[in-house]
């Protein structure tokens, strides 16, 4: 694990800095008492714990001049009851929590309701939006993006499972539950009563559920 002054390598390493300079004549504004003009660069190995928020990863770099974790390999976040997956995860947070998530490549969120019923998106690109530290939306764009989704109905009784693809699915959020789903351009899809469909088959591609792997408590993120 590596920290240091962010100044002394933004002018020779290739780091995608948010709140960057307009044009290259502009200074980087960073706090006279350099309080976000640090960075930390972690491998292999890598775990993160806080109540609202935890990752794995290979590889990890953070900057305090815009809050982001930049995850690298195989990296996997968990927020409440969802898990979210791809080849790269960046993390937003603002006051100590999550606001944004940006998951490029193989992205996938997936949301545990029994042990054998997820919910369940897949995409070239998912963007995840919170409030108050709680999964709020999540917009995954594909070609096509894919979806599992179990529906309720007013009883909160599970009445169906509906797995479909088109080009953008929008999943809004209520109690870190997904309430809504929205599907955009190019749907194709189907409906299935619960007892006339192999709920393991239907699944999306590359579908796993690491649970095992999640940091539970400050204490796992010691432990091999």
């Amino acid at each position: 694990m590596f920290s240091a002054k962010l100044t002394d390598i933004i002018e020779y390493r290739n780091i995608q800095l948010y709140r960057r300079p307009q044009n290259k004549k502009q200074k980087f504004n960073f706090n006279k008492d350099s309080s976000n003009n640090r960075y930390i660069e972690a491998y292999f190995n890598v775990k993160i714990f806080s109540d609202s928020l935890q990752a794995i990863a290979d590889s990890m770099f953070y900057s305090s001049y815009d809050s982001v974790f930049r995850l690298f390999k195989n990296p996997v976040a968990w927020a409440r009851d969802n898990q979210i997956s791809g080849d790269t995860i960046y993390m937003f947070t603002q006051n100590k929590k999550p606001k944004k998530l940006e998951v490029w490549e193989n992205a996938m969120t997936i949301s545990r309701l029994s042990q054998t019923f997820y919910n369940q998106v897949r995409g070239n690109r998912i963007d995840g939006l919170f409030k108050d530290g709680k999964m709020d939306t999540l917009i995954a764009k594909g070609s096509p993006a894919e979806n599992v989704y179990y529906a309720e109905d007013e009883a909160k009784k599970m009445v169906g499972v509906n797995a479909s693809t088109c080009d953008v699915i929008t999943v809004n959020f209520k109690e870190n539950k997904p309430e809504r789903v929205t599907f955009v351009n190019n749907l194709q899809g189907t409906m299935y009563p619960l007892k006339q469909v192999n709920h393991e088959q239907i699944r999306v591609k590359g579908f796993l559920w690491l649970d095992d792997k999640r940091p539970k408590t400050k204490f796992d993120i010691l432990s091999n």
